[in-house]
């Protein structure tokens, strides 16, 4: 069962920490990898993809689009601001993306709603993350939501102030019951376009 925290920023947006203190945190938390997912940017994607080692980096951004924001995962290719939501996940999903919702059912962070979601072709949910305020409420509402929609979940922690306190209680398991198998399988494919083979071994 691989650990990946699949929401996480760098000082390329956001966070104070430098993409060499993510992945060193990341590492001492024992994870097998991490999304790099900055506002706006894959700056810090392509920061730790030189620099990951043997630790999994998926490129990916968190996108604002005209209607709210959307983590674009396993991305190559800058997804502009502010275009509609319908044409930011059909950018993210030509390129063999997926898209998460994040903070969904958190006021000031998530401005889409249920209403807004169903229509959606999204991929998954972000049910928590750790800078969530209430946290034990809202992840219980996000699953929820979650149900509702059909739709698979994922955690993560975005590491907003603090570098040392990112990637702590956000993990998202491949091989546990809580994603839908598809969704799996698409990660699982993702992968492997950004395991860090080693080319003197082939491995």
């Amino acid at each position: 069962m691989l650990k990946i925290d699949l929401h996480v920023h760098t000082w390329h947006s956001d966070s104070t920490g430098s993409v060499k203190a993510v992945l060193e945190v990341a590492r001492r938390k024992g994870l097998d990898g991490i999304a790099i997912t900055d506002h706006d940017t894959l700056r810090g994607a392509y920061e730790a993809l030189e620099g990951r080692g043997r630790l999994i980096v998926i490129p990916g951004e968190e996108v604002k689009t005209a209607q709210g924001e959307i983590l674009a995962l396993g991305v190559k290719r800058l997804i502009p601001k502010n275009l509609s939501i319908n044409e930011a996940i059909w950018r993210t999903h030509t390129q063999g993306g997926l898209v998460v919702i994040p903070h969904a059912t958190v006021p000031l962070l998530g401005r889409l709603r249920e209403k807004n979601l169903k229509d959606l072709p999204i991929d998954g949910l972000e049910v928590f993350s750790a800078i969530t305020p209430l946290g034990g409420y809202f992840l219980e509402r996000n699953l929820e939501l979650a149900r509702r929609l059909r739709v698979s979940i994922t955690v993560g922690s975005p590491v907003l102030e603090d570098v040392l306190r990112p990637i702590e209680p956000g993990l998202t398991s491949l091989g546990g019951n809580c994603s839908r198998l598809v969704f799996k399988l698409r990660i699982v494919k993702g992968l492997f376009a950004h395991l860090p083979w080693d080319s003197s071994t082939g491995c």
